[in-house]
């Protein structure tokens, strides 16, 4: 078991492959994606044991405020009230959405997160950030609410396809390039590595004390952000068709390059990291770089993203000096960074 601390909540954090946890949390309602209750609905159905069970459909696109209303009216439904235990069971999008539902019903419930995918196991579930997307912009609507348990359950990990399990590993390499050489070096070389205890502990708990350190995303937890404002323009821009890990090894590595070409990464850390990344890369579908830059709008997307924190409308940009060594950028412009896209476009798709 594992706790960390902010300024005004503790999350405790425990692998458990029974969950029986779950039964001692009353009163209690559950928010279940329903891809999972249909793989695992014998288990859930024990740890439901006849309390209420709201079935969401776990989409971006589905990530709205009218899903939020759908949720407000089954809570009044049951007579939630702040007593209560919401308890997700699912991915990013279940924990999103009903954790941003937690937050704001009655001024917030407790909160209990058992997260069924790998991202959400190292990421999603922990550090507190719930949204919802709004006018097709990721995340727009949310808040800082931390979870007071999360449960982590391996064994959730065997239904999920392989693009589920690459979506996690993008968000493992970003924290491992954050911590170090020791956790990003701790990498095995097979197309999809082998998920243990060890390798989900060793991300969550970095994840954790970061998010510990600076809960409301002031300082610190930026750097959290490395590869995410490259991922969400190709996330807006594909309509969510590329999914949210494989676009932010796509951004890691637009972050790696633009490093490299500031004169802040070595050749020699450059070339490791593009390696690394190359590994377990896998895009859903043939990216075509260039169509999505000139068929949108990527300047306006930019411009909506939620790191610009000044009046001139410059982006901050989280890159790279040495592995274990990233930073903040100010002083970005949208068109730069759309400039450089479309000029590592051939190095980017290989």
């Amino acid at each position: 078991m594992y706790q960390s601390k902010t300024v005004n909540k503790s999350t405790t954090l425990k692998i458990s492959g029974d969950l029986k946890e779950i039964k001692d949390l009353y009163p209690a309602i559950f928010i279940i994606d329903e891809q999972v209750y249909r793989y695992h609905s014998h288990f859930i159905d024990q740890l439901v044991a006849n309390r209420p069970v709201y079935i969401l459909e776990a989409s971006e696109k589905n990530k709205t405020l009218q899903e939020l209303h759908k949720i407000m009216d089954f809570f009044i439904c049951h007579q939630v009230n702040r007593s209560y235990w919401i308890i997700a069971i699912g991915g990013g999008i279940t924990s999103d959405i009903s954790g941003f539902a937690a937050s704001i019903y009655k001024r917030g419930c407790r909160l209990c997160f058992i997260p069924t995918t790998f991202l959400g196991m190292i990421d999603a579930a922990l550090g507190g950030k719930t949204g919802i997307n709004f006018n097709n912009l990721k995340n727009m609507i949310g808040s800082f609410y931390p979870a007071e348990i999360v449960l982590i359950r391996k064994e959730f990990l065997t239904t999920l396809p392989a693009c589920e399990l690459i979506n996690g590993w993008a968000e493992w390499i970003k924290i491992a390039l954050i911590v170090g050489p020791e956790l990003f070096n701790s990498i095995s070389t097979e197309k999809i590595p082998v998920i243990n205890e060890q390798i989900i502990l060793s991300a969550a708990k970095a994840k954790l004390k970061i998010c510990s350190d600076d809960p409301y995303d002031q300082g610190i937890r930026r750097l959290l952000n490395l590869g995410h404002t490259f991922a969400h323009l190709l996330e807006t821009l594909s309509d969510n068709e590329i999914r949210h890990g494989e676009a932010v090894l796509f951004g890691i590595r637009c972050a790696a390059y633009l490093s490299s070409e500031l004169g802040y990464l070595q050749q020699s850390e450059l070339d490791r990291i593009i390696s690394s990344l190359s590994e377990i890369h896998l895009l859903s579908k043939e990216l075509d770089l260039i169509s999505l830059l000139t068929a949108g709008n990527p300047a306006e997307i930019l411009l909506q993203d939620k790191k610009i924190i000044s009046d001139d409308n410059k982006l901050n940009l989280v890159l790279i000096k040495a592995i274990g060594n990233v930073f903040i950028a100010p002083g970005f412009t949208p068109e730069f960074i759309i400039d450089r896209l479309a000029n590592f476009a051939d190095k980017l798709s290989r």
